[in-house]
């Protein structure tokens, strides 16, 4: 493959660009570039956090929805939250329309690559950022930028690159983006598969997309719009599994379900995806929602939804009984062949409050940590975090910050949660037609410890060492970033940016 490099003295930056052959052309002018930033000499410290009453988890009148009881005792428990900044290459439009009429977080989508080390993909104006980031959470190299992307769908990270869910330009009468799915090694693209098309009558002007890894091939989970036939206008669903080396395999399914609560995808040796519908539009549009493998194996969902999930529609689609005037946080718990069981907890339950952009991860094998925004009379209130254990019950009290969370939280090898933000808060809508943009992404690195008596949990990660000290960001400059992916040496500075939060929970 053809590499070029372009000096561009005006802006002191160096861009490799990459060529791709005509078959595998992501855009008329597509490509690969790595745009070289430095980093600032000084982490940014995260925003302070307030103490805030415990939430106490009163669910709307309705049985069917357990309320998250609680398990917390009169142990310790310690919190420690480091942030790194990573100054970006491009302006990043950090807020994007919602259809509730809150600004929602333009996703961006952290993977962790076997080694340890982390990709970060991020939206520019006609392109996608995907930023490599060492295990200190500090830039280890310059962006991979693939030109006339639009949307990060997902993201799958490897020792020697990434694969990533997306949409590129398409030729249909729409005139609409296809889904496609890219894959670049060792700074080459290994191939760019669309996986929508005239064939299939189908286009993907909007992912709302997952993607899922198992070791041996993708399934992509994400948005459809017909173009022709009885589908012709309509929008759905589509799964699409696509070998490790970039063949569309069969067992996939299209228009499978119509959920508007969300869609979620399992993770581990068999992924199925499944929707969540609470009969409003049935437009299938619905936002991707978390799905994690919690520590014991089970299947864990985590929604922004008006009610709980009460039966199975199809072998797709959970319903969702719409009960409450707002939106909760509701975790779904799934059993069975298919998932064909569920069980849901409430998390939330004060109806004056909407609560949105909620996620999940593991915590240790005992433990998950949930994550969502509040907001009351339209106004954003906070991000809360709670440690729950796998039935759903508290394992702590609620920690309210305005360190956000914009996109999926990570487990780091030794067991510490990450995920990105950016330093701004929803309030900044949208002025003069346009959205406000950042060149600062920052990190977030989050590790709790509960010890004591009274429950007997431990909600320190479990999945990796836990007596070694947390890694310290680097407080001096660092130096310019190879061009060599993945090639960078470790910081040697002990300072580290942190914000004890340990009593505020």
């Amino acid at each position: 493959m053809r590499i070029k490099v372009r000096e561009r003295t005006a802006r002191r930056k160096r861009r490799l660009m990459i060529g791709i052959p005509a078959a595998l052309a992501v855009a008329a002018a597509g490509g690969l570039a790595f745009a070289d930033v430095t980093p600032p000499s000084t982490p940014v410290n995260g925003a302070g956090s307030n103490p805030s009453a415990m939430v106490n988890g009163a669910a709307a009148p309705f049985s069917m929805a357990n309320t998250a009881p609680t398990m917390m005792s009169n142990g310790t428990l310690t919190a420690n939250l480091s942030v790194t900044t990573v100054r970006l290459a491009s302006a990043f439009s950090f807020l994007s329309p919602s259809t509730n009429g809150i600004p929602t977080w333009t996703r961006t989508v952290t993977a962790v690559a076997p080694n340890g080390t982390l990709e970060v993909a991020w939206q520019a104006s006609n392109s996608i950022h995907v930023t490599p980031v060492n295990r200190f959470l500090q830039r280890s190299g310059p962006d991979v930028v693939i030109n006339g992307a639009q949307e990060v769908g997902g993201l799958v990270a490897f020792n020697n690159g990434f694969t990533l869910l997306t949409r590129i330009a398409d030729h249909n009468r729409n005139g609409e983006t296809a889904a496609a799915l890219i894959h670049v090694a060792n700074n080459h693209v290994v191939f760019v598969v669309k996986l929508t098309g005239t064939a299939s009558r189908d286009t993907s002007p909007v992912l709302n997309g997952q993607l899922a890894w198992n070791g041996s091939k993708y399934t992509t989970y994400f948005t459809v719009h017909g173009t022709s036939g009885s589908r012709s206008g309509q929008w759905g669903d589509k799964m699409v599994p696509v070998s490790s080396s970039g063949r569309v395999l069969s067992g996939g399914w299209e228009w499978g379900c119509r959920g508007d609560v969300g869609r979620s995808l399992s993770t581990g040796s068999a992924n199925y995806a499944i929707c969540y519908d609470d009969g409003g539009s049935g437009a299938s549009k619905s936002s991707s929602a978390d799905q994690i493998t919690a520590g014991n194996g089970s299947q864990v969902v985590a929604l922004s939804a008006p009610g709980p999930v009460t039966y199975k529609k199809n072998s797709l689609t959970w319903s969702v009984n719409p009960r409450w005037k707002t939106d909760q946080v509701v975790l779904v718990f799934l059993s069975g062949s298919h998932w064909k069981t569920a069980k849901s907890v409430a998390l939330t339950g004060d109806q004056s409050v909407q609560n949105i952009n909620v996620h999940i991860a593991p915590y240790g094998r005992n433990a998950m940590l949930a994550s969502w925004d509040s907001y009351r009379n339209g106004q954003y209130t906070g991000t809360h975090l709670r440690l729950i254990d796998l039935q759903g019950r508290f394992l702590t009290a609620d920690l309210v910050l305005t360190i956000h969370v914009s996109g999926n939280i990570v487990v780091l090898r030794n067991g510490d949660l990450a995920w990105a933000f950016v330093q701004q808060t929803p309030a900044s809508y949208h002025r003069g037609g346009s959205w406000p943009t950042t060149t600062h992404l920052f990190l977030a690195r989050l590790r709790v410890s509960f010890s004591g008596s009274g429950s007997g949990s431990t909600s320190s990660p479990t999945s990796g060492p836990t007596s070694a000290p947390m890694p310290s960001p680097s407080m001096s400059p660092s130096p310019t970033p190879s061009m060599t992916m993945g090639m960078s040496a470790a910081p040697t500075a002990t300072s580290s940016a942190t914000v004890n939060a340990g009593s505020h929970w």
